[in-house]
């Protein structure tokens, strides 16, 4: 009875051919379809969900990079040139590096809302997951980080040498652990710019091949920005030693302004609107300016040469403050490209498609 009740109704309706064309026009647009080839939202709604990420995650990118450059840093003075006239940068990363690696799996484990979840993740090993991979990263840098620190206690004097965890603190801190944090705080710098890249957020996964070296070069010129900073509040002034930071984080940040500047023009065009409309994307645009194109000015025209500890730190803070800006920026202002139906389908159909994800076929 109910399937010939159905067939009565399919009968009685009306023919698809003699449906005015203002209505399916109309239909068509309270569908999200403007025309036969643009297709805007569902019913008015993103086509993506948006990250949840706030203020844990800004910070944990921002601390977690300083944590990783100061770590590599701290390796290279070790490993290149003269180790006792690097010895101030080297002394002052590993304080550092562990200062920073304390707060970050805090942050981390905040914004996972149950401790535990950081332990789960910590069970299994996925090489194709990069969050599950930067787990084991920042777990074994903070490690190694903990073995280098607890020697510099001890050649500071602040813990017998003789005692016994001066003793052990020796022993379980050699060249190769410094090295080896050095490395994991490579993976440490760039693994969050991975894990941006590998959700569908347009305008982190069309940076897929950008991302994580930006982040790694914040990571170096913020970590060589907070080492000065920290030589300058303790009265360092070795002309040598603020050169060699000063190279390390011009370098950096030339290397982070070039991959910006190139991210941001091979964005699809509606995918840059969508980012720089937003309050992230004008917030990851001044980032560039004062963590970036201010620090580079004032070192071309030769106005920070004079080594002086204030001049020092206004320099560093402004590499740091800009560095926070720009990851902040890049988190909420890619949270605003998943509001655009039309930056999400900019990047899944046509000849420039990301590969590897589908292509809509619209008509």
């Amino acid at each position: 009875m109910g399937f010939l009740l159905s067939l009565l109704a399919l009968k009685s309706g009306t023919p698809a051919e003699t449906i005015p064309q203002t209505d399916i026009e109309s239909r068509r647009n309270r569908r999200g379809r403007q025309n036969k080839n643009e297709f805007i939202s569902y019913h008015g709604r993103p086509v993506l969900k948006k990250a949840h990420w706030v203020w844990h995650i800004w910070l944990y990118f921002w601390i977690g990079g300083i944590a990783g450059g100061a770590s590599a840093i701290a390796a290279l003075a070790s490993l290149f040139g003269n180790r006792d006239r690097n010895y101030p940068i080297i002394r002052s990363a590993r304080y550092l590096s562990l200062a920073a690696l304390l707060v970050s799996p805090v942050l981390l484990i905040l914004d996972l809302g149950r401790p535990e979840r950081f332990h789960h993740m910590l069970r299994i090993f996925k090489f194709r997951s990069p969050l599950n991979v930067g787990t084991y990263i920042l777990s074994a840098t903070s490690v190694l980080g903990g073995f280098n620190a607890a020697r510099q206690v001890v050649e500071d004097g602040i813990v017998p040498e003789n005692s016994l965890p001066g003793k052990l603190a020796l022993t379980f801190s050699n060249p190769a652990t410094q090295t080896l944090q050095g490395l994991f705080g490579l993976g440490l710098g760039s693994y969050t710019g991975v894990v941006l890249s590998a959700t569908a957020t347009p305008a982190w996964a069309q940076a897929s091949r950008t991302m994580g070296p930006i982040f790694l070069c914040t990571g170096f010129a913020n970590g060589a920005a907070a080492i000065s900073l920290i030589n300058a509040l303790q009265g360092e002034d070795d002309p040598e030693i603020q050169t060699a930071l000063e190279r390390i984080e011009q370098m950096a940040t030339l290397a982070e302004m070039s991959l910006t500047l190139y991210t941001t023009w091979k964005f699809k065009p509606e995918v840059r609107k969508a980012f720089f409309d937003s309050v992230g994307g004008k917030i990851a645009a001044a980032g560039v300016v004062q963590g970036q194109l201010i620090p580079l000015t004032l070192a071309a025209l030769g106005l920070n040469k004079s080594h002086s500890r204030l001049s020092r730190i206004f320099n560093a803070l402004l590499v740091l403050s800009g560095g926070f800006m720009l990851r902040m920026g890049i988190i909420e202002g890619g949270k605003s490209t998943t509001l655009s139906a039309d930056a999400y389908h900019s990047i899944t159909r046509g000849e420039d498609a990301r590969p590897g994800q589908p292509e809509f076929d619209l008509k």
